[in-house]
This record gives C-alpha cells, structure tokens and sequence, in this order.
C-alpha cells in the first residue's frame, strides 16, 4: 500500500514539475499572457525532452541531475499556485456553484473525474504483457520492451546517457526522447511504474490542454464533458512503452499554439521558439512520428505565408523555427551517429541498419506495389472519420486572405486544415514505410489528436465564423464520435476492469523480475572478465551491470550491426569471425530466445513481409548460436542462462 501511494504521489509531483518549468518558459517567452495548466505542461514535457538530449549528449544524466532538475520545476509550480491561489479559488467556486443548478452537468463531472482517476491509477502499476492481447494490453511487452525500452534508460541511469548500441535496430529508428522521460521515473520508482510516463501523465495533460480550449472558446459545459468522455472511452492501443499518448498531448498542444487568437500579436521570435520546442520534441519520441510533425511544421508556414500580410515577417519565424528545431534535435541526432552511424534515419542515412547492407523486405518496391499500400492505409475508419470532419471543418473556417474582424477571430495559419492534412499524409508515409504493419498503432498518435481537435472544434460556439452547415457539424461530429468509441467496443469495455486489476496489481509492489533471475544474471556477469565487450540475447537484458562491462543488445539479430554488417544465412563460423573481429569476444543467450514469439514459423499468410524478415534473422542468428554453444567454451550456464567464449574451443572433456 506505501510504496503504491509513493508512485501515485511522485506522478503527480512529475506532472506539477512540468508544469513549473512550462511556466519558465510562459514567463520568458510570452510574459504578458497565462497560459493554462494543460498547455504549461506540454510545455514543459517539450522541454524536459530537449534537456534530456543535452544531459544525454553531455553523459550527465544521473538520479542526481534529474531529481535536482524535477526539483526546480516543482518549486517554481508550487510558488507559482501560491501566487495564484485565489484567482484559482474562484475557478473552481464557479464550477462549484454552476454544477449544483444542474444535476446531468454534476453526474458529468463525477463520471469524467472517476473515469479519469481510474485510468490514472491504473497506470501506476503494471506487468507483463499477455501476448495473446497484444496489441490493446496493459502490460509491458517482453520483446520490445525487455530488449530495448527498458534497457535504454537504464543505460543512461547508470551511464551517462544511452551510450553505443550499434546491434540495436530499435536504437538506430529513435533519437531516444521517450527513454530519457522514463528516467524520470526510474529515478525513484522501478520497471513497474514506467506507464505513468504514457500513458498516464498525458492523459492528465490532455484533458487540461481541452479545458484550456474550450476556455479560449466559447462551448456549453455539457459539450465540454462529452469531449473528454470522448477521449476517455477510445482505447489506446498500447503493444509496449513506445510513445503513444506524450505525442497526442504535444500535437494538440502544437495546435493550440498554432490556432491561438494571440498568437499573430506575439513577437515571431517567441512563436518560432515554442513552435520548433514542441516539432523538435514530438520527432525525438518516435520516428514513426516525424512525417507528422514535419509535415503539420510545413503546412501551417505554407498557410501563414498565403494568408498574411507581412511575408518578410512569416519569412523570418519560420526560418528561425526551422534552425532551432535542428539545434534542439542535434544532441540527440550526434548521439544517434555515434551509435548507429547515423544522425536520423533514414532521413540522413542509414547508419548501421540491415537495409545497408542490403538485408530489407521486397514488398512496394514497384510503383503499383506502392501505391497499393498507400491506399490500404486509408482503409481504417479512424481515417474515415478524419476526412469526414475535416471537410466539414474547412466548409466552417475556409482559407481566407486579408486581416476582416471575421478573420481575426482565429489563427492565420488554419490549424485544423494543417492538422488534418498531417495526419492524413503521415498515415500514408507511415503504411508504406511499414508495409502498413500493424497500421492503426503507429498512426494512432497523429490521428487520434486530429480527431480530438475537430472534435473540440464541432463543440464550440463558432461566434463570426461562417455558420454554414455548424449544426450539422457538431451532430456529425457526434455521430463519429459515436463510431470512434463503439469501433472497439469489445475492447473498450475490458479496459477500466483492466484498470482496476492494474491497481489491485499495484498494491502487491510487484517486480518485473525475480530475486532468483537476478541472481543468475549476477552470476552470469561475474563469469565474464570486467570490462570486456559482450553480444546479449537475454530475456531481461535491462537488470544487467552496463558500468561493469560494454553490453551491446541484439534486440532483432542482424537488423543493425558494425559494417560491414552481420553475416546472416552464411553459418555459424562466419558469425563467431565477425563478432572476434569487431572485439567481441562473449555472446550471452537465454534459452528463452529459443521459443520466443517472434521465433515463431514465418511462413503463414498474413504476416508482413517486413516482421518476416525480422523473424528470419532472428532464427538464423538462433540457430548459429547453438551452433557455436557445440564448439565454444561455455563460462556460464543455468539450465535458463549460458555465456559462450568465441575464442576458446570447447574441449572434449566439457
């Protein structure tokens, strides 16, 4: 029950730190406006992220640095509310007083604090991931996240920063944002706690990024609440601790930013230096993400330019936007060459990946093949719902030149045009990257805040906005939000049970791992001389002493690797020569690698030819390995654990 309520406390102390230092930033970039809670605090999870690039850069990440920098934040938020306390006093005597005149506003309010008080707690704890539910699960996936998630926070906890993982694909495809915003949990919490990063804190935060809107603009307190139930009812769909609800929050951040009434008045300095703060951020998280970013970054200066007056003055923002998102990215993009040999992939090469040396998946590669999957990508009715509200939206708020009353009454840069074409090329970009692999999660982040705006947008009262067809926007709105929530329903409705299992789970201050596994990896260590270089296939590589040894994970045998790239399909021998050559002496295997998911027969229908592949390489390095455990020395073995010395023959005696 402490330790429970010690984690739920420290996110909460988390959430109010970035709240201070998204004030830091309100102070000094735009002194003269308050800007609500929700958007302070995307605010300063953008940030958090930029710092942690530079901390990461530095090799400075530490306990020490993130609870001093936790620290400051916290101060500045508490001295903050102190100031403020009255003007917030009154807020909520208002909302007080207006939910008592009306009982569905009162049962409203009860439900969305209960739903959201739920969701929150049950994010505190969480275990494994059952496979069998994978893609909408609660727990933690143990491939993606047991060979790579985790490990890289770790690394930087007791390193420094992420160090060289040049055998990691999952390095290599992200700059690493989302890893260092786990070190602000595992600072003080465990593995355990790491879901109240995301999604838990940018649910907090998106639901006061939608008050903060519909503050700015005018909607009845009914419609308000169904926005957030909105949200609170669509199930994420969550297959491990990659970014997913932090991207939401800083895209609907982003666009409120972008949509401001206050923003063509603000110094084009200011607006450059948040817009390129919350871009920069959002690409660090995933690459998945970039195109979206990229792509909402460009339209909105395209519309700015059309519709404005003062060109040399968009000319000069987005120029200063466009620098500064590249010296925010630029920590985590050297980290990324001097790990994976690349400053972004593939935008600026492709580093040590498979594709190479020519080891990459044939599906799309004719111009047919392409277009297929690019079309296959529209097929989901998230993306339906999208163009549905998004054609409504623009026939409300069309693109207009000139600088009317009418116009004024919204942002020159048509935010919710921009959003909505971003969301929908993204989805393209990122179906035919991927082979439309699983498509819905990884475009949930970019289409899900899309949705959400339009959705916000339908719900306010448009005041001199063109009223043409506004009622039939909010009730097709309605209606797809309707779609939206009972797609999934069967889904859905096992989430809050789900929840409540998650808390009763909490309070039994589970581990990730147990005491007997962490004494075989201790010993399996100590059977390896310090300071030598060892190649690990381990079901939990994150436990292991990164500052006793240079531990390289190879999460996806073969997807990355030290030019010229890991011999695959070419034997065991081949294998052994290559890693002796790069100085690798050791391999640590589980004989969980043995029967693991991913290891399973590739050659059913249905399956994307790109995790085929993935699964392939995956069997061939398997198989060299057991190959080599029948002609190497063994340092450790477990029955579960072994430890193969590539240089030592085995002798007959062994």
């Amino acid at each position: 029950m402490i330790s429970y309520l010690i984690s739920f406390s420290w996110g909460i102390c988390l959430l109010l730190s970035l709240i201070g230092w998204g004030k830091v930033l309100n102070h000094i970039l735009f002194p003269n406006q308050r800007m609500d809670w929700g958007q302070r605090a995307a605010w300063g999870l953008a940030f958090s992220v930029i710092i942690g690039g530079i901390l990461n850069a530095t090799s400075t990440i530490s306990q020490t640095t993130i609870l001093i920098f936790l620290g400051l934040g916290l101060v500045y938020c508490l001295v903050d509310l102190v100031n403020h306390r009255k003007s917030i006093g009154s807020n909520l005597l208002q909302l007080f007083q207006e939910s008592r005149k009306d009982k569905i506003i009162l049962a409203g309010i009860a439900t969305v604090s209960l739903l959201i008080l739920i969701q929150y707690a049950g994010w505190v704890y969480t275990g494994r991931l059952n496979f069998a539910n994978m893609v909408y699960a609660d727990g933690f996936n143990t491939s993606d996240d047991y060979h790579a998630y985790l490990v890289f926070p770790h690394k930087m906890l007791q390193l420094g920063s992420m160090a060289l993982e040049p055998f990691s694909e999952r390095r290599i495809v992200s700059l690493g944002g989302q890893s260092f915003l786990h070190t602000l949990i595992l600072s003080v919490l465990s593995d355990t706690n790491l879901n109240l990063i995301d999604p838990a804190l940018p649910l907090l935060i998106i639901v006061g990024l939608i008050l903060g809107y519909f503050r700015e603009n005018k909607a009845s307190t009914h419609r308000v609440i169904f926005t957030i139930l909105f949200v609170l009812l669509i199930a994420v769909p969550k297959a491990n601790t990659t970014s997913m609800m932090v991207p939401t929050a800083l895209f609907l951040s982003l666009f409120r930013m972008l949509d401001s009434k206050e923003i063509d008045g603000n110094h084009w300095a200011a607006n450059a230096a948040i817009i390129a703060l919350i871009s920069a951020a959002i690409c660090t998280l995933k690459s998945s993400l970039i195109p979206a970013s990229a792509i909402l970054f460009g339209v909105s200066y395209i519309c700015y330019f059309i519709t404005s007056n003062t060109k040399i003055k968009v000319g000069l923002e987005f120029g200063l936007a466009t620098i500064l998102v590249g010296i925010f990215l630029l920590p985590w993009m050297i980290s990324s060459y001097q790990s994976s040999g690349t400053l972004l992939y593939p935008l600026l090469g492709k580093g040590y990946h498979a594709s190479a040396y020519g080891i990459t998946f044939k599906s799309g590669s004719t111009l047919l093949g392409t277009v297929k999957t690019a079309l296959t990508a529209f097929r989901g009715i998230y993306v339906f719902v999208l163009i549905l509200l998004g054609c409504l939206s623009l026939s409300i708020r069309p693109l207009k030149f000139g600088n009317s009353p009418e116009e004024r009454s919204f942002s020159s840069r048509q935010a919710p045009l921009s959003m909505t074409i971003a969301a929908l090329l993204a989805t393209v970009a990122v179906g035919v990257l991927t082979e439309n692999a699983d498509p819905f999660r990884y475009s949930f982040s970019h289409l899900f805040p899309a949705i959400i705006i339009l959705i916000m947008l339908a719900m306010t009262d448009t005041g001199a906005l063109n009223k043409n067809g506004v009622a039939n926007f909010f009730l097709v709105a309605v209606f797809c939000a309707g779609v939206g929530i009972s797609y999934n329903w069967d889904i859905t409705k096992q989430t809050y049970p789900a929840y409540l299992k998650n808390i009763q789970f909490g309070l039994t201050n589970p581990s990730l791992v147990s005491a007997k596994q962490k004494s075989q990896y201790a010993a399996m260590q100590q059977s390896i001389p310090q300071g030598e270089t060892v190649l690990t296939r381990l079901d939990a590589p994150f436990i292991l002493d990164f500052k006793r040894n240079q531990i390289f994970i190879a999460d996806w045998p073969g997807g990355a690797s030290l030019p010229p790239g890991m011999p695959v399909f070419k034997g065991h021998e081949a294998l052994a020569n290559y890693l002796v050559s790069k100085s690798i002496r050791y391999i640590a295997y589980s004989s969980w690698s043995l029967n693991h998911p991913a290891d399973v027969d590739t050659s059913g229908p249905g399956l994307s030819s790109w995790f085929r592949l993935q699964a392939q390489l995956s069997h061939d390095f398997r198989d060299n390995v057991q190959q080599l455990a029948k002609t190497r020395k063994k340092l450790y073995q477990d029955g579960e654990n072994f430890v193969l010395d590539l240089a030592t023959l085995r002798t007959f005696l062994e």
